[in-house]
């Protein structure tokens, strides 16, 4: 498994990635597949070093992506970020969440940021473990935030101190 900063020839395979999770899962609450075009835009927006994004690849494949996003657009949350990972469909429960959470506190650390946020539906229970065993603590909760899928949706806001 190799964890490495994403490259435009990524983008096919990270959208694709994304594109199931929009379509399958209540991990985003994005509701309509993204365009190539639409994610060209946003790799742009992640090749700032302290908002990176970074893939998982394994023999050769891309099975996984992470980033850093800011957490939000005001300029006094500009040491805030927010981590976001997605694993390929057919390869979760192999460990590739951890490998890429793990490389994203190494690298918001190293960019001088203070704190990390996770932002999960509260029925991922896989999100919430791996953030939990990573030293994420759970510092929010927000009922009905998010209606997807026919009904509303809990988040849960986890939070490491760097």
């Amino acid at each position: 498994m190799l964890i490495r900063k994403a490259q435009l020839k990524d983008l096919a395979d990270i959208n694709e990635i994304y594109n199931h999770a929009i379509l399958n899962l209540t991990a985003t609450f994005d509701e309509e597949i993204k365009t190539s075009q639409e994610r060209q835009e946003w790799f742009a927006s992640h090749q700032d070093l302290q908002y990176p994004l970074i893939v998982a690849e394994d023999k050769g494949e891309v099975v996984g992506w992470g980033t850093i996003s800011p957490f939000r657009p005001r300029t006094a949350y500009r040491f805030s970020g927010e981590t976001s990972i997605y694993v390929r469909n057919d390869m979760y429960g192999q460990g590739i969440g951890t490998f890429l959470l793990k490389e994203l506190i190494i690298l918001a650390g190293e960019n001088n940021l203070h704190t990390i946020f996770g932002i999960i539906v509260d029925d991922n229970n896989s999100s919430i473990k791996l953030h939990s065993k990573l030293g994420f603590e759970k510092v929010g909760y927000l009922k009905g935030a998010g209606f997807k899928f026919n009904r509303w949706l809990d988040i849960i806001i986890m939070q490491k101190m760097l």
